[in-house]
């Protein structure tokens, strides 16, 4: 360990953030490829060329085994992963980093990364980064032949649209060279002032960054196509290889009054620039639906999936990794007693991002998932998350780590919190955190008589998870003012639970009205009838009890509707919460 530090020390004693210049191509070039990662960030010209908008520096660490880029902000460093060299330069250059950061009070961020780069990240620092993937940084990979070739039913639409381009016979496609520098040039400048009243300070950062790759773009190694319709330049494309067999176009403009500019630049680019490359990074979306609608219309053969990695005290949870199951469900046994339960909802309900942890000494000991529902109330349904299994090993509680927890997800959401405390102390610390009481607890089961028959006739039949959702939802929404909405999946995920407690989720259908429907969902502890969830009245299911006692041999029952609190996000502070709102299918 004492020789890894040393090295470690040696390695980054030298290290000094500089400006991205030409003149450091050849080198971080050669390291980018020693990599081979497929995603657009990673490529020498595509950093320079937006460098001076996101203050970009480069670092090499003492021995030059490898690199990282650093994006400057005011609170916020945000940082490539290293590239190039062996893994443990890699670490060692990461690990500076994180030092660094902390000495100067900032955030590090990491975006976007791989996924082999996600999956170091766990094994070299486990408990130290929030990471997940964003959907919409995902790079479209293409396969180059299929964008050149634009054969079959699903390219129908492109090949017309090419086909009116090519009409009157007057176009070419041409390698961008000096000889055509100024025509492709002149047509960026009016591609820019025909977009003048909707011109904004992300346009101008593109347009600049492809004016610099345009100028500038033998230096940067990346090659140009352009396109002339009557003699006249109408498209342009600029790109550069990103790896062996991939080929990456950064940058793609058309004048959208041309009929057929736009897939025939793209068409001709993949023919001519990316010869002899297998596929085509066309970069992301960004989330903007209009650019999702056309990347998806020339049928990707995959997104490359992209993470973003915060260094933070709170992390997601892994389940498929096997080390990190086997810690959680020991963290829950111990703060729960509840047997293989933590087994069997890991497997079931636990997901990429939807358990955080905190660790120490190297291992998880405080944790709480969060579960999607929705949150109905009569001024419409508001997205939240149920707040599930929160537990914290006794040996690190009073140290606010599960505050810490819930306080994290609320931002990292922007959603409210809905949990349901055990008993009134809990109700107590959840409030000072900021929860509000809005559900109402109610025992039920006190007031019920079981009646010497049932008025009502009702055939009683095994329910199905989506059917039972949907009139669980006709019903509350229609009876209460506020309740707490499931999905299919969680409600097959309440029918399993139930099950396990030798339960049964059924559906009353009545014999002389088809359409009404009731809901029942009752299982058996000792001699207790347990109603889990029901629709029927006071009256009717006191009258379906001496049945339901019958069946089951039990002798009382027990129905009570959890209470339950909600924390919302600063942005929904002003909602005015109903009182008196239904929480029951609580997962419990």
């Amino acid at each position: 360990m004492a020789g890894k530090e040393k090295k470690e020390d040696i390695h980054m004693e030298q290290i000094m953030f500089e400006e991205l210049t030409i003149d450091r191509r050849e080198w971080v070039a050669k390291k980018l490829l020693e990599d081979g990662r497929r995603m657009c960030e990673y490529t020498f010209a595509g950093n320079y060329a937006w460098s001076r908008f996101f203050a970009l520096r480069l670092a090499v660490s003492g021995d030059g085994a490898c690199g990282i880029f650093r994006y400057e902000s005011e609170n916020s460093d945000v940082y490539s992963f290293p590239f190039g060299g062996s893994d443990e330069d890699k670490r060692a250059l990461l690990a500076y980093v994180m030092s660094a950061c902390e000495k100067g009070g900032k955030v590090l961020r990491l975006s976007p990364i791989a996924r082999a780069d996600h999956e170091r990240l766990r094994r070299w620092f486990p408990g130290e980064f929030l990471s997940g993937a964003n959907r919409d940084l995902s790079d479209y990979i293409y396969e180059r032949e299929k964008l050149v070739k634009l054969s079959g039913k699903k390219f129908h639409g492109k090949r017309n649209h090419i086909a009116r381009f090519k009409d009157a016979g007057d176009w070419s496609y041409e390698e961008v060279t000096d000889s055509n520098r100024a025509d492709a040039r002149a047509m960026m400048e009016q591609w820019k002032e025909n977009r003048g009243e909707e011109w904004n300070i992300e346009l101008e950062q593109e347009f600049s960054a492809m004016m610099t790759g345009l100028l500038e773009m033998e230096a940067l190694g990346l090659s140009g196509g352009l396109l002339r319709k009557a003699g006249r330049v109408v498209a342009l494309s600029l790109g550069e290889p990103l790896n062996d067999d991939t080929f990456v176009v950064h940058f793609e403009k058309a004048f959208a009054d041309v009929q057929g500019a736009y897939p025939m630049i793209n068409q001709q680019f993949a023919e001519h620039a990316a010869e002899g490359f297998t596929y085509i990074n066309r970069e992301e979306d960004t989330g903007d639906p209009g650019l999702r609608k056309a990347k998806l219309s020339y049928h990707p053969f995959r997104l490359e999936e992209k993470y973003t990695a915060v260094r933070s005290e709170v992390v997601f949870a892994d389940p498929t990794d096997d080390k990190t199951l086997r810690q959680v469900c020991e963290l829950w046994r111990r703060c729960f007693d509840d047997g293989d339960f933590s087994e069997f909802y890991m497997k079931r309900r636990a997901e990429a991002k939807n358990m955080l942890l905190i660790y120490r000494d190297g291992r998880p000991v405080s944790m709480a998932s969060f579960l999607p529902a929705v949150y109905v109330t009569e001024r419409g349904a508001i997205p939240v998350r149920y707040t599930y299994a929160v537990a914290t090993l006794p040996e690190y509680r009073r140290q606010g780590l599960a505050e810490k927890i819930l306080m994290c997800a609320v931002r990292l959401w922007d959603a409210p919190l809905v949990l349901s405390p055990a008993d009134e102390g809990l109700y107590r610390y959840y409030e000072k955190m900021g929860f509000v009481r809005c559900f109402r607890g109610e025992n039920v089961g006190a007031r019920l008589v079981p009646a010497g028959n049932c008025r009502w006739n009702f055939c009683l039949e095994k329910a199905e998870a989506g059917e039972y959702a949907a009139l669980r939802n006709a019903y509350f929404s229609a009876h209460r003012n506020a309740y707490l909405a499931w999905d299919e999946q969680a409600v097959a995920f309440a029918f399993e639970i139930n099950e396990r407690e030798g339960g049964k989720n059924r559906i009353l259908v009545s014999e002389s009205a088809a359409e009404k429907k009731e809901l029942l969902m009752y299982n058996v502890q000792g001699k207790e009838l347990v109603i889990v969830e029901t629709t029927l009245n006071d009256e009717m299911l006191s009258g379906l009890l001496p049945e339901l006692f019958a069946e089951t041999g039990t002798k009382r029952v027990r129905y009570d509707i959890p209470g339950g609190m909600l924390l919302l996000p600063e942005r929904l502070k002003g909602f005015e919460l109903p009182g008196g709102g239904y929480l029951n299918l609580t997962l419990a």
